[in-house]
């Protein structure tokens, strides 16, 4: 551990583990106040891609956290010649994975699900403007405070895949996970921040049907040949009680044509998120 980190931060016990790097509990010292630190340690990274990734986590997550309400916020970064380390808020309510999983299939009702998608988008439209692609959207990266009565407060974390976007620039290569990633981004050659449109769009869809997921697979082969496919369907099983303005942002934000694709903002407008999730008619017209 850095000792400028452990002069500032007393560090606690463990509390996560990922492919890049551990998370401790810790508190700052002249206040008391609890954090999270995430630890990385760079000479173990072998790929260039991951080495990257590392390098660009932290100046991206302050980028995208900074008055960002919808994003865990970056409080101090830590550099030292193998490892990095970022101070973050420590989020102890479950992510949003647990919480669909808590409800033991049964799906999110439509006010609520639009409210964490607005949310979502709300965090992501943030993000884009600032020129920051998250590039792994999932539950599993969609942090919670459901403390309270009604839907919980949604902060997006984990920017380890980032990309920058800004100035005319595009993202490359294979990132994020096989049922949340969109078509562009297994095909190869340049994307941009709307491939995070089509992630949170396979998220609502998990919202409302309590977990199960639009394109599958045995393998994360058959997964990306499903999403290269872009066949998404309503299964009656699943949608009867659907509303048609939920299915109509879902298929505008997992819409295979990037350019058709809705943006983030788009997603905002839209009369299901308008609504509330609240209404059965309002369709936008195509």
């Amino acid at each position: 551990m850095s000792e400028e980190l452990k002069r500032d931060f007393e560090i606690g016990e463990e509390i996560g583990r990922g492919r890049f790097g551990v998370v401790h509990r810790c508190a700052a010292r002249a206040t008391g106040e609890p954090y999270a630190v995430k630890s990385v340690d760079r000479s173990r990274l072998s790929d260039d891609l991951d080495r990257s990734l590392a390098a660009l986590e932290p100046k991206l997550a302050q980028l995208a956290a900074a008055g960002n309400p919808g994003v865990v916020q970056v409080h101090a970064v830590y550099e030292e010649d193998a490892w990095t380390h970022m101070v973050m808020d420590l989020c102890t309510g479950p992510d949003l994975l647990d919480w669909v999983r808590l409800r033991c299939g049964q799906p999110v009702p439509e006010p609520d699900a639009a409210d964490v998608v607005a949310q979502i988008a709300e965090a992501l439209a943030i993000c884009h403007r600032r020129g920051v692609a998250h590039r792994d959207i999932k539950p599993d990266n969609v942090l919670l405070d459901a403390s309270g009565d009604g839907p919980p407060r949604v902060r997006l974390a984990d920017f380890g895949s980032a990309a920058w976007v800004g100035d005319g620039l595009s993202a490359e290569g294979l990132v994020g996970t096989p049922h949340y990633v969109a078509p562009e981004v297994i095909a190869g050659g340049e994307y941009d921040e709307k491939a995070d449109v089509w992630s949170a769009g396979v998220v609502m869809y998990v919202l409302l049907t309590g977990g199960v997921l639009p394109f599958g697979g045995e393998t994360a082969s058959d997964v990306f040949a499903a999403v290269l496919r872009g066949n998404l369907r309503f299964p009656p099983r699943l949608f009867s009680g659907v509303s048609p303005a939920a299915k109509d942002l879902m298929r505008r934000m997992m819409c295979r044509d990037v350019y058709r694709r809705f943006s983030a903002e788009q997603v905002l407008m839209h009369p299901w998120i308008v609504s509330g999730g609240g209404s059965r008619d309002a369709v936008q017209p195509t």
